[in-house]
């Protein structure tokens, strides 16, 4: 299906990430498969109780992912442990199938995902569709999955059953989630980690994914640039460049501009800053001024007048969101909000990965 040099984004279905993805041209969308994880239903702190019914929260999925990804092939669609094994849309139905349906009627090539800690209920919505699609599965195993490997071959076998396929129609995700300082991950730990893996060479595809993108911005300074290490790139690449070290090279997979876990904070109480997400080389480069409640959204003009004369700044041609930057540096265009500026810096960090791995250093 692809090979060591596709690239693999998990994104949060948002509309950031939505956009980000509907701006990208042929030569990027051919050369990714993004792992699209619905979100949990934002909470009303107000009303302390979720801000919509699960109809509701999944009634445009399939809608926008049409709109953001139709006719450029296929993706991975994840309904991750937020959802309670007995959660069913009004008509009875599982929110999985209902997921399914709805871009099985749009003509989206989806493939779900799973991991061993599925719901026997949701394995069983996963087994319809594929019997259905015919396209296998995405199988998401995180390094815990592995502890105690004698029996990780027979856990992965009989899920992989259960939904009615096996290990050569199945895509291995290998999720690292977040690479921390107090909790580094170098080469030799990715080794010993994917030598647990069971067949390695009979899977259709396999991506490690990762990401060192911290959880918010608030540590960093205001009025000032910093630069957060993209180690999960280094990584990557380090283990490329030893490839004899692996049975299988592994597909690059991250999270993009975001970190794995979700903000669970009371919005009424954040204090967001005017800043961007740059993706460059080694590293994220983050122009951060203060705080959009206090100093306004105005702050954006600037902060993109600095980044456009830095050397970092990859040229207006180079993504939609370059061009966003290039223009708002300008003032032709106006500041947009919170979203916008996730699909800006989405936007330019797939276009960014795309170029590194068809021109990186490895095999």
């Amino acid at each position: 299906m692809f090979g060591h040099r596709h690239y693999v984004p998990i994104l949060k279905a948002k509309d950031g990430e939505y956009g980000a993805l509907q701006t990208l041209p042929p030569t990027v969308h051919r050369a990714i498969t993004p792992l699209l994880e619905i979100p949990p239903i934002d909470w009303d702190y107000a009303a302390d109780r979720p801000k919509k019914t699960i109809d509701q929260h999944l009634k445009k999925v399939g809608q926008k992912i049409e709109r953001a990804w139709s006719g450029r092939g296929r993706l991975f669609v994840d309904l991750p442990l937020w959802i309670p094994a007995s959660e069913r849309m009004m008509d009875g139905r599982h929110p999985l199938e209902f997921v399914f349906t709805s871009l099985r009627m749009r003509g989206i090539e989806a493939i779900p995902v799973i991991d061993l800690l599925r719901p026997a209920e949701y394995l069983s919505a996963c087994r319809e569709i594929i019997a259905e699609d015919q396209r296998g599965v995405c199988a998401r195993i995180h390094p815990d999955d592995l502890v105690g490997s004698d029996g990780v071959d027979d856990a992965i076998g009989s899920v992989l059953e259960t939904v009615g396929t096996d290990i050569r129609s199945a895509d291995l995700v290998l999720d690292l989630r977040a690479l921390t300082p107090d909790e580094p991950m170098d080469v030799g730990g990715l080794v010993e980690i994917a030598e647990r893996l069971p067949r390695l060479s009979r899977w259709r595809t396999f991506t490690v994914a990762a990401t060192s993108f911290p959880r918010n911005l608030a540590g960093l300074p205001p009025s000032d640039f910093s630069l957060i290490p993209r180690g999960e790139w280094d990584l990557w690449e380090n283990l490329v460049r030893g490839s004899r070290l692996i049975d299988r090279l592994p597909t690059f997979g991250d999270y993009g501009i975001s970190h794995p876990e979700p903000s669970e904070v009371d919005p009424r109480i954040i204090r967001p800053s005017a800043s961007i997400r740059y993706t460059h080389d080694s590293c994220w480069l983050v122009p951060k001024a203060r705080n959009l409640r206090d100093y306004g959204y105005d702050q954006f003009h600037e902060v993109c007048e600095a980044l456009v004369r830095r050397t970092e700044y990859a040229g207006r041609q180079f993504s939609w969101g370059d061009n966003y930057i290039y223009d708002c540096a300008a003032r032709r265009v106006g500041t947009g909000n919170l979203t916008t500026w996730r699909k800006v810096g989405t936007s330019h960090h797939l276009a960014f990965a795309v170029r590194q791995l068809a021109s990186g250093t490895g095999s």
